[in-house]
């Protein structure tokens, strides 16, 4: 994980706009709450880690006690698939929305777009191996023994 005061500044910055926004249906007897899936969340993305490795760090780094050899996936991780995976598209869509509309508003306060800036779009294929009528599954150039891909669309 980066670790300079910048990279925590930046980290906490879009951590207060992007956590409140997240919504994960966890019950009041959850194991885990909120929190724990948004750090955990956090620290997959800065440290690009699957979610096992990634959950274990994050329990490693605040004092839990963990099994770091074991070969059953980490409670944390289960526990966030789990709940990721009970998303439908459009609330995860309304989540990215809401996410987006708070950094606007954010950079907005700030006066960050006084003037007209470039947008750079990028578009990335995530390739697919499985069956074509996989939703958001779109055809792209064939390539590594597939021509399916998930689509990404990232501006800058």
């Amino acid at each position: 994980m980066v670790e300079t005061t910048e990279a925590t500044q930046v980290t906490r910055a879009v951590s207060s706009l992007l956590f409140p926004e997240l919504d994960f249906g966890i019950a009041a007897n959850g194991t885990y709450p909120s929190e724990d899936f948004q750090r955990a969340l956090a620290r997959i993305a800065f440290d690009n880690e699957f979610v096992n490795t990634g959950a274990k760090a994050y329990q490693l780094a605040r004092g839990d006690d963990i099994a770091i050899d074991a070969t059953a996936r980490n409670p944390l991780a289960r526990a966030l698939l789990y709940h990721l995976r009970g998303l439908d598209a459009d609330a995860v869509d309304d989540q990215f929305d809401r996410v987006r509309e708070a950094i606007l508003e954010e950079a907005t306060r700030n006066r960050m777009f006084t003037r007209p800036v470039d947008v750079a779009i990028d578009v990335h294929d995530w390739l697919y191996y499985g069956d074509e009528e996989t939703p958001h599954v779109c055809t792209t150039n064939p390539a590594q023994g597939t021509d399916r891909a998930y689509k990404v669309a990232t501006y800058r």
